[in-house]
């Protein structure tokens, strides 16, 4: 597992330079190439009036010093990435989806602000969408715990599968997590001191999930830690993420209809709002 192509799209914002610092440690060191996409608004083709004081050539000049007083110094201490400037017009979503899938890039980093553009990237694109939380959280650490949220679909095994390549790359602890979902009226009856036992099974019956989704090499790793919990999915991981440490947080995600198919109204807008922890979806 290694990142050896990445889309950067930057507003040129502190959210993006936050991304910028995560895409410095997620590079490949001996052979990477990372492109910064600009996406200008299609602002002037609604309202043309304003088109003579729009000049290419001064964003063009602004990208430059970007790069020459950001990015490169970001990656001095690897100057081996090889860097790509790449301006788009057009809607944001739109247009970075469209230039990952046409890169066939490994990632894309980027920065989330009130979430909206990165999780549309997020149901557009098929690559991978890392993106730094709205918290911020810590600088960028080396990536030694990871939290993986699955749901047992045949689909998020792929998402699980992702995980261990990166646990592997990055020599890091992995935590798999299920949440059993409770409605807010069982919720009350588990607080009374009923369906404890109804709990207990579901937990059992989790855990006994969680080890069949561990590779055989790793069953009896103690890296590898399995966690069953319950509540609201996109509160529970983002706490457990919380409590954990975690580094980096990953979850799978359904094209349009974002977590909400599996995960009961988590969406990925709920945890970027929530987590401190960077989040890496992965479309199932």
């Amino acid at each position: 597992m290694t990142f050896k192509k990445i889309l950067f799209p930057t507003d040129f914002s502190a959210n993006a330079d936050r991304a910028l610092e995560h895409a410095v440690h997620l590079a490949d060191p001996a052979d990477a190439e990372l492109i910064v996409q600009h996406v200008v608004s299609d602002y002037f083709e609604r309202h043309s009036h304003w088109a003579t004081l729009f000049d290419i050539h001064e964003l063009q000049k602004r990208m430059d010093g970007y790069v020459v007083s950001r990015v490169l110094p970001a990656f001095a201490k690897n100057p081996a990435v090889r860097v790509r400037q790449v301006i788009s017009k057009g809607k944001p979503a739109e247009e970075i989806s469209a230039l990952a899938e046409k890169e066939l890039v490994d990632v894309v980093v980027m920065g989330s602000a009130k979430g909206v553009v990165t999780n549309d990237v997020i149901r557009r694109t098929l690559r991978p969408v890392f993106a730094t939380s709205m918290k911020g959280g810590s600088h960028p650490l080396e990536v030694k715990r990871i939290l993986v949220a699955t749901d047992f679909s045949e689909h998020s095994k792929k998402v699980v599968r992702y995980a261990f390549d990166l646990k592997k790359a990055f020599n890091a602890t992995l935590y798999l997590l299920y949440v059993v979902e409770t409605p807010r009226a069982l919720e009350f009856g588990v607080r009374q001191g009923a369906f404890f036992q109804t709990i207990e099974k579901m937990r059992k019956w989790a855990n006994d999930q969680l080890v069949n989704l561990t590779p055989d090499e790793y069953v009896n790793d103690a890296t590898v830690i399995r966690i069953v919990d319950e509540g609201g999915a996109s509160d529970r991981i983002a706490d457990v993420a919380g409590e954990l440490g975690a580094d980096l947080t990953i979850v799978g995600t359904h094209g349009y209809e974002g977590l909400r198919r599996h995960f009961l109204g988590g969406t990925t807008d709920d945890l970027l709002t929530k987590i401190d922890s960077p989040l890496l979806a992965v479309k199932l």
